[in-house]
């Protein structure tokens, strides 16, 4: 039997000395996830049926820096002093050598995770032996950026329809594509009607603020029902989304000139899309923004404007709005996780907003997270990548 993540953390795999048979049994450990297990790669919709997923992990818990300008502009409105003293002190260190019993909680956190969306049905694609190779928990060295954090599993990929998309990620998680590109190639060559697309990273300049060059945030869109991609961008006002649809000023989720390049392709496709401006008062991303329960229903937060200073889009505009207590918010609800048949997995502290999806007749899966969360500003669907999300036949 398989050890868990926490066990892992503790009792990894025996690391090989020499350097090619440590990327040789790394590599291997995915495919021997993939190859023969007949995973389909594609997502219908962001709300459709989740049946397969990559997930995060522990064993490179590098505390991220609150200095680095990409990071700063991302959490710089939103984020509690609290957390931005703990990285200062702690970052680019290891979370387990600083704070080995806040490791070892988030440890547990991301093994009971595993287990909660195995035991719903879903199959989890996740680093098996523990540890990652140099390389990767020093892929941004040559920029002085910071090492991997390998927690949030979301950066391994995004997915259009059949098409994998490893694209650009928020710097201490920039390593994740490359450290899952064995399973994402094997996912691909064991599905016939599936590709990838790899847009590359953004460029190594310490310099930038914001998401690169391009603009573009992994986080930035999210897939929604007849072939919408809908693009969620960050401003800490009304007024500042002139500056930030320019330039990138002052906003921590990408801007329009990665919408623009990126729809190029995406249109190729067959998708339309829509955009609208969150409050980056309240989130850092769109998707803790807006919380994904079945089709036809999200959560928005219960700020009186639905957490946007633009008017709700029309790929949601006659849907059910659940208003969701902006205490909740602050723990990360949005980020919560929809298997698509009315079982959400959602951080456990949110207590307000699992009694009212209670009462709605949905069925909450609390999962302790909290710590993952406190520790890392950001909760379990940042923790996972979609790779199979497909409604049952009609």
């Amino acid at each position: 039997m398989l050890k868990n993540a926490a066990e892992l953390a503790r009792n990894p795999v025996p690391k090989p000395d020499d350097p090619k048979e440590i990327w040789d049994l790394f590599y291997q450990q995915w495919e021997e996830q993939v190859i023969g297990k007949g995973i389909k790669v594609y997502e219908e919709h962001c709300s459709a049926k989740l049946r397969a997923c990559m997930v995060g992990d522990p064993f490179a818990a590098y505390v991220p820096d609150p200095d680095d300008k990409e990071i700063k502009q991302m959490i710089e409105d939103n984020a509690n002093e609290e957390l931005k003293a703990y990285w200062q002190e702690n970052k680019g260190k290891h979370l387990r050598d600083v704070d080995p019993e806040r490791y070892d909680k988030v440890c547990e956190e991301l093994a009971a995770r595993d287990e909660a969306y195995e035991k719903a049905g879903v199959t989890v694609i996740r680093n098996n032996v523990g540890w990652y190779p140099d390389e990767l928990i020093e892929y941004n060295a040559s920029w002085y950026g910071p090492k991997f954090l390998s927690a949030y599993g979301s950066c391994f990929t995004r997915l259009v329809g059949s098409v994998l998309l490893p694209v650009q990620t928020t710097a201490p998680c920039r390593p994740q594509p490359i450290a899952g590109r064995a399973a994402l190639v094997q996912l691909v060559l064991e599905d016939p009607e599936a590709a990838i697309f790899n847009f590359g990273d953004i460029e190594p300049n310490p310099y930038l603020e914001g998401p690169g060059y391009m603009g573009l945030d992994a986080a930035a869109w999210r897939q929604m029902p007849n072939k919408t991609i809908l693009w969620e961008y960050g401003a800490p006002n009304k007024e500042a989304i002139a500056g930030a649809t320019a330039t990138g000023a002052n906003t921590p989720a990408g801007w329009p000139r990665g919408r623009e390049i990126m729809m190029r392709v995406f249109s190729e496709l067959g998708y339309k899309h829509e955009t609208y401006w969150f409050d980056s008062n309240l989130v850092y991303h769109g998707d803790c923004c807006m919380m994904n329960i079945v089709e036809g229903v999200v959560g928005l937060p219960d700020d009186g404007k639905n957490g946007m200073w633009s008017e709700k889009p029309d790929c949601i505009k006659d849907w059910e709005i659940l208003p969701i207590p902006l205490e909740d918010v602050a723990q990360g609800v949005g980020n919560s996780s929809s298997l698509g048949d009315g079982r959400i997995f959602i951080n456990e502290n949110c207590k307000k907003t699992i009694d009212l999806l209670d009462k709605r007749g949905y069925e909450p899966i609390p999962i302790p997270f909290g710590t993952c969360w406190e520790t890392f500003n950001s909760g379990l669907d940042c923790s996972d990548a979609n790779i199979w999300r497909e409604n049952d036949p009609a």
